[in-house]
């Protein structure tokens, strides 16, 4: 075989590698890509959880609040000015309001949750790529 002859062999064959290459360089810069969304969204998840540990722990104190006894009233006189500015609200409503804030914690978690699960199917998505 001549030196021709080879050359002639070996250029498709490296072309069809630097094609190869090529495409594989793509998929990797796809995938850094997605990485780094994947990476911003736990970063954004991950200051939802805080959040939502602190109105938990918010809640937590409420709720203590409702539990610790009410105290006794001094005297049955009529309510002063005074007494009418300090007014705080009954234990049932301070449930209610309770109630509110736990409701719009767990639909929070349920956003969250979603978010999590779409950061999974994009992490399956890249691992079946690769």
């Amino acid at each position: 075989m001549t030196p021709e002859e080879r050359l002639d062999q070996l250029e498709p064959l490296l072309s069809e590698t630097t094609a190869i290459l090529d495409r594989h360089t793509a998929q990797l810069r796809q995938h850094a890509n997605l990485l780094r969304q994947l990476v911003q969204a736990t970063e954004s998840n991950t200051q939802l959880m805080q959040q939502l540990l602190a109105g938990q722990a918010g809640c937590l104190e409420q709720l203590a609040l409702l539990n610790s006894p009410l105290p006794q009233p001094a005297e049955a006189s009529a309510p002063t000015l005074f007494s009418l500015v300090d007014y705080t609200p009954d234990p049932a409503q301070r449930l209610e309001e309770l109630e509110t804030r736990l409701d719009a914690m767990g639909s929070q978690l349920e956003t969250l949750g979603s978010k999590m699960d779409l950061i999974l199917t994009k992490l399956i998505r890249v691992y079946i790529n690769n």
